[in-house]
């Protein structure tokens, strides 16, 4: 519910951002935004072959288990546990700053009642496990929520997921309806956030 909450509480500043570019859509155009880290689960990566170790300045980072005290062979990017920010340096790249520590998330509003989303990981914090995900939408006169939680093509494997799904809110012919997808992607060595991609539609 606090999910839902939040992101219908991001709608509505985009709401009135949309309606002033109502004359310039002429059809969806999908958004793109990056995936954070949250930090790494220990136990879990324990579990898939990992390490994670804290160097002498407070950085966490995951190695392959086995891997000599110090050594980056093979190491994640370094993440800063305090400031819950990852720190690009060392190493690992985490790509670069557009593409998000993890990736990217997607959302396109392919018509009145379609839409679809989806998240691309970038291999630096792991493949995909699971994930919490749902889209919320707003109109002038309706708003609602659609839950996606689940889980990618080959969990533990895969680093893309996509769904198309459908809903059921109400606008007003020629108004906008908005959109914004989040949620989180647990990888096998820790959790990746949405950075909220958004999406408009001129309801017809």
């Amino acid at each position: 519910m606090a999910a839902i909450v939040g992101l219908i509480a991001i709608l509505g500043p985009m709401a009135v951002a949309s309606s002033a570019s109502a004359s310039e859509a002429d059809g969806p155009v999908g958004g793109v935004a990056p995936l954070r880290f949250m930090g790494f689960d220990v136990e879990r990566a324990a579990e898939n072959g990992y390490d994670v170790r804290t160097d002498e300045n407070g950085l966490q980072y995951a190695v392959p288990t086995g891997t000599a005290p110090g050594s980056l062979e093979g190491a994640t990017p370094k993440f800063d546990p305090v400031a819950g920010e990852v720190v690009r340096e060392g190493g690992a790249d985490a790509g670069s700053p557009s593409d998000g520590d993890c990736g990217t998330a997607e959302l396109n509003l392919i018509s009145n009642t379609k839409g679809r989303t989806a998240y691309h990981l970038n291999g630096a914090f792991g493949t995909a496990v699971s994930h919490t995900w749902g889209v919320s939408l707003q109109s002038s006169i309706d708003m609602g929520y659609e839950p996606l939680d689940g889980f990618p093509p080959f969990p533990g494997v895969s680093l893309d997921w996509e769904t198309d799904f459908t809903h059921g809110i109400q606008a007003i012919r020629n108004t906008q309806l908005n959109a914004i997808a989040g949620g989180t992607v647990t990888t096998v060595l820790g959790t990746c956030y949405g950075g909220n991609p958004s999406d408009s539609i001129l309801y017809s």
